[in-house]
């Protein structure tokens, strides 16, 4: 007997069109979809989980049949029709007439295709109904080439133990779907176009737990509006946010029976659940089959370690507002007061103090403060917030939390502060101790001449000065593993460090902190060795960090994937290295310069600035052993510009790293010479191969045959500005931004006069002419005595003014990077019209030798240089696409991948580049490469909001003519 055919919405059946943040880290996850059966994303309203489906399905090469369930389609004919109409249409060749589950396999049996993905969204909608009975039969009976992805906001009623343990269940929960702090970050900086300030982005994070519905209701209520109202809505987004308020009731409060409504509220006073107490609070019985249901049924409940749960800190600022409302405030605080003793006699310190501080009940938090105050400073600091300000000032304990808070969050100077407090507050007591030893370690990083003492944390920081093999040390336990671990890290003998690190979590002391920072220098030296495995580590390392709230040790895993293959690694880095400058956090800044241009040197670039910045810095920290890393990476990136005295620099790299006996910067010196002495290039070669082997390091990727001419004046642009003046930096450290704004401007003249009134518009906008004119005489003069000092001797005036007009006066062989770029670029279009494809590649390799970054990076969007900026991104990414067509047409697919994706990290925005880069994949005999492009190309079309190709690779068979993309525009 035939079913009667449901009208099917075409909306149900169609892979909605989304924009959001293309999470790498979820989508890969969801890529181990194809090892098992059947993936299931659970997680609560407004988690994300129709934008993560949506990302994913888009970016397919294949077939995918996208179904969206719905309340009215409880019987399994309603929801096979359905499910039937999405699969025939996407996979095409189906037998349709699914009567039944049985029905609806074997027409799957017949299907001839290699792979087949079937979503299912808002699987929720059929709960507990037959079809929900039927999905779970067919995806028994489904071929092992089609796959099933769903999602629900509650756990389906499957046997999903059974799928456990045979392998076919893939499981993404809430804790995965949560944005963590970077990806905050990116969202409101890449999507939004509301970048953060750091500080706005912690308590935005913290505020929200990475709810994605809480993010984007927040930027709702705060686009377009002053920093200051942004800032009064993330105060109260949990608490008086109407958004929240109606998204909360909508979409999770009103779905649930009185009675848990009810529980909820009532229970909102505890931190942390478990049945008993929620039995002794409430006077009732079985409160543990209630919190059960509500995790069951994803109500922002979550099960903690066994028999203990929370609830999502949205979800409990807005019960809270509720409880205050329904029974009033000093009901409210004799409810927290009561939680707050049965949370003490549970153990539950923490969560007592939290909510004796609502309470308003000063002695009791005195007494616990008094009582278990170690406990309550060594652990999550959240009760901080709650403690009253006398408290603050007062307290030993809560100085001592305070400090390590600061400290975590890589504020040193307030950590120390707080530290100092600290131990005057506790006087003679033993605990001043530990706050003299915690302050003097980090005295330790932050004063160069400070001699470390002798803890395990004393030889790290020693390491770092210099020698790092002779502090090792023999210290037991996690800390000694530790260290003796990165010890052998700064050296660079990677091979004995990785296992030593991965050894500190087996340590019965091991703290999580301890195991995370063990995790990250782990994946560094995987990193180093050329594994790739250390990407994941490091995502892993990252998330721990994070979660523990050291976001100084999150910032820095996020820096450290620009030694990964990730095409984000780079910005990662730039961006932890901008976001140090702005804290005046030296150690970050200098640390995310290094690995940034560690990543640079990998893919044949010469970074030099933004290495000299990480030299720099660590001369200032006296880290004589993480100098040397940057001075020989810096000697690396010179020798790669062929300037005249990269030999030297290479030298005095070598030398450095020698005497502060660090082989691992000596094996990048070592390149640096074979690079700069071509006399001896296979001697020195040979020597870094030789360490390399010993070391367990991969060498970066061999340079290009660049180069910049040789030049006593050098400007460069890429990446950072700097200014190079016989072989010597220019120190620009004591200008105004204003002033460096000017001398960027004349460098981009390279030579050529610039009028005074596109000068005085672009640093005083709006200012009468008078006033411009005598600001630009006030800052020319100072420019000029900041600079002239180092000209060389009888050399004239660097910058003159001639007529209406202000020039830099440079010779004729001065280099920059720029001009030099744009030859490069002129040279290979040429040689593409003379169809010499390997001449036209050298000099594109040349040319990106020299786009190391966005041009003057620290412009941002000024008017002045956007106009610059987006023409060399057109320029490279054109001729990137000629050039690719042109290196397939020559039998070079492999060189043209390796093009297309250097084009594509400069615009990544560039649809030809994408097509192109999918086809040479494929001629290259490298069908993983080509699924991964043409996967990032379709999630790109997403995230413009076009809708994605049917068949990317089929359409980009069509080619594009060299000569007319190099014209077009």
């Amino acid at each position: 007997m035939a079913y009667p055919q449901p009208h099917i919405v075409p909306a149900r059946i169609r892979v909605p069109a989304t924009r959001g943040l293309r999470r790498e880290r979820l989508l890969g996850a969801l890529d181990r979809l194809w090892d098992h059966r059947l993936a299931l994303v659970v997680a609560p309203a407004g988690s994300g989980k129709t934008t993560l489906l949506s990302q994913f399905a888009s970016a397919l090469e294949g077939p995918v049949a996208w179904y969206t369930a719905d309340g009215s389609h409880a019987e399994p004919s309603v929801f096979l029709s359905h499910l039937e109409q999405a699969v025939c249409t996407a996979f095409g060749d189906v037998p349709r007439g699914w009567e039944s589950e049985d029905a609806a396999a074997q027409s799957l049996e017949g299907w001839a295709g290699t792979r087949g993905l079937v979503v299912l969204d808002d699987l929720h909608a059929l709960e507990g109904t037959p079809a929900e009975a039927a999905l779970e039969r067919l995806i028994d009976y489904i071929p092992p080439n089609v796959f099933v992805l769903a999602a629900s906001r509650r756990t389906p009623g499957f046997n999903l133990s059974r799928l456990r343990v045979s392998g076919a269940l893939l499981e993404v929960g809430s804790d995965d779907l949560r944005f963590r702090s970077w990806e905050v970050e990116r969202l409101f900086r890449d999507i939004h176009g509301e970048p953060l300030t750091p500080e706005d982005l912690a308590a935005l994070t913290r505020g929200t737990e990475g709810w994605a519905a809480g993010l984007q209701l927040f930027h709702l209520a705060t686009r377009g509006k002053p920093v200051h109202e942004s800032r009064k809505i993330l105060a109260e987004l949990r608490t008086r946010s109407r958004l929240v308020r109606e998204y909360l009731a909508r979409n999770v409060i009103d779905e649930l029976p009185e009675a848990l409504r009810a529980f909820l509220l009532d229970t909102c006073v505890l931190d942390r659940m478990s049945g008993r107490l929620c039995d002794e609070l409430l006077g009732v019985s079985a409160s543990e089959l209630v919190l059960e249901e509500l995790e069951r049924r994803q109500i922002f409940t979550y099960g903690l370690e066994e028999g203990w749960w929370r609830y999502h800190e949205v979800l409990r600022s807005h019960l809270q507002v509720q409880l205050v409302q329904t029974v009033g405030e000093a009901e409210a605080r004799e409810r927290y007061r009561r939680a707050g003793e049965l949370l003490e006699t549970a153990g539950a310190v923490r969560e007592a103090l939290q909510a004796f501080c609502r309470a308003e009940d000063w002695d009791a938090v005195d007494r616990l403060l008094g009582k278990e105050g170690e406990l309550l400073a060594d652990g999550p600091d959240g009760w901080l917030d709650l403690v009253p300000s006398d408290l603050r000032e007062d307290d030993p304990w809560v100085l001592l939390a305070a400090a390590r808070r600061e400290r975590a969050r890589g504020r040193w100077h307030p950590a120390q502060e707080a530290y100092q407090k600290a131990e005057r507050a506790f006087g003679g007591a033993g605990a001043a101790e530990i706050c003299r030893a915690e302050r003097q370690a980090l005295t330790s990083w932050m004063e160069p001449a400070f001699v470390p003492i002798d803890t395990p944390s004393g030889a790290v920081r020693a390491a770092v000065s210099r020698e790092p093999l002779r502090a090792k040390g023999s210290w037991p336990g996690a800390q000694g593993a530790l260290a003796r671990g990165i010890c052998s890290l700064l050296a660079g003998q990677v091979l004995d460090a990785r296992p030593v690190l991965l050894s500190v979590g087996d340590h019965p002391d091991a703290s999580p902190s301890l195991v995370a920072g063990a995790r990250l220098a782990a994946a560094l030296a995987a990193m180093l060795a050329g594994d790739p495995g250390g990407e994941r580590e490091t995502e892993a390392a990252a998330e721990e960090a994070e979660h523990l709230g050291i976001l100084w040790l999150a910032r820095l895993s996020r820096a450290s994937l620009a030694l990964s293959d990730r095409p984000d690694g780079a910005s990662e880095a730039a961006a932890a290295r901008l976001a140090g400058e702005r804290r005046g956090d030296q150690w970050g800044t200098s640390l995310a310069a290094l690995l940034e241009g560690m990543g640079a040197l990998r893919i044949g670039g010469s970074p030099t600035a933004v290495l000299d910045v990480a030299v720099q810095g660590f001369r200032h920290l006296g880290a004589g052993t993480l100098e040397a890393w940057a001075r020989s990476a810096h000697a690396l990136a010179v020798a790669r510009t062929g300037t005249p005295e990269a030999r030297q620099t290479a030298l005095q790299a070598e030398t450095f790293a020698r005497a502060a006996m660090v082989r691992g910067a000596q094996m990048i010196a070592f390149l640096a010479l074979a690079q700069a002495d071509p006399a001896r290039e296979g001697e020195h070669r040979a020597v870094a191969m030789e360490i390399a082997n010993e070391c367990g390091l991969a060498l970066p990727e061999p340079p290009s045959a660049t180069q910049a001419p040789s030049a006593p004046f050098q400007i460069w642009c890429f990446g950072r500005f700097s200014l190079t003046i016989d072989g010597k930096a220019a120190d620009l450290s004591s200008l105004r931004p204003r002033i460096r704004r000017l001398l960027r401007l004349l460098a981009m003249g390279a030579g050529a006069p610039i009028h005074r009134e596109v000068l005085t518009e672009a640093l005083w906008p709006g200012a009468d002419p008078e006033t411009g004119g005598r600001n630009l005489h006030v800052a020319i003069s100072t420019l000029r005595r900041v600079l002239e000092p180092d000209l060389p001797k009888g050399a004239g005036s660097l910058i003159l003014r001639e007529g209406e007009t202000y020039r830099l006066a440079l010779p004729e062989d001065t280099f920059v990077d720029v001009l030099e770029l744009d030859d490069r670029l002129v040279a290979a279009r040429g040689a593409l019209a003379r169809k010499d494809a390997e001449t036209a590649l050298t000099e594109f390799r040349r040319a990106m030798a020299f786009y190391v970054g966005d041009l003057l990076p620290e412009e941002g969007p000024a008017e002045w240089i956007v106009g610059e900026r987006e023409r060399r991104r057109l320029d490279v990414s054109e001729l990137a696409g000629a050039l690719a067509e042109a290196l397939l047409v020559a039998g070079e697919p492999g060189e043209a991948a390796w093009v297309c994706r250097r084009g594509l990290q400069v615009d990544r925005y560039h649809d030809a580049l994408w097509r192109t880069l999918v086809r040479a994949c494929d001629q290259a005999g490298d069908p993983v490469a080509s699924a991964r492009a043409g996967r990032d190309y379709q999630a790109l079309l997403l995230e413009l909001g076009l809708p994605p190709s049917s068949n990317s690779q089929s359409e980009s068979d069509v080619g594009v003519d060299p000569d007319r993309a190099l014209n077009s525009s």
